[in-house]
């Protein structure tokens, strides 16, 4: 099904979307179109992108649960390693009131890593569902095409 070359690939590009993506929400405006990209979308664009390198010869739909659940997950990872720090240290510098709970979560870190685990968990299943979605959509206008 998978190897662990494109396993790493996977895990690389959803690394980077994903802390793209928590460059983002610095901005107090953007924040929820980030945190909703980062639920729902980024196993499309890893999908999507996949198949266009060709790194990706037959779609399946198992194989859109995985990519989906693996690039959700690191993707949040990864916006939580941008995110909370730059946010912590923008709320110190210039107390912004958007920022406030993220100095409360980094006095709670006992609370932090958990939530961040569990959001991470939440994004991969959704990331799952979308992904799933990419596929089958794909799949349906392939065989709209075939006739």
């Amino acid at each position: 099904m998978f190897n662990k070359d494109l396993l790493k690939i996977i895990s690389i590009c959803s690394l980077i979307t994903g802390g793209i993506i928590g460059i983002i929400p610095l901005i107090p405006a953007f924040t929820g179109i980030a945190f909703i990209t980062v639920m729902f979308l980024v196993a499309p664009f890893i999908i999507i992108y996949m198949k266009k390198l060709n790194l990706i010869k037959t779609l399946e739909l198992e194989q859109s649960l995985t990519i989906g659940g693996i690039s959700g997950a690191v993707a949040f990872l990864g916006f939580a390693v941008v995110y909370f720090p730059i946010a912590f240290i923008l709320n110190l510098i210039f107390k912004i009131q958007a920022f406030l709970w993220i100095k409360v979560l980094f006095t709670n870190f006992g609370f932090l890593l958990p939530m961040v685990i569990l959001i991470a968990l939440l994004c991969g299943l959704l990331n799952m569902f979308s992904g799933f979605l990419t596929v089958y959509i794909y799949e349906y206008f392939k065989q709209i095409k075939k006739g």
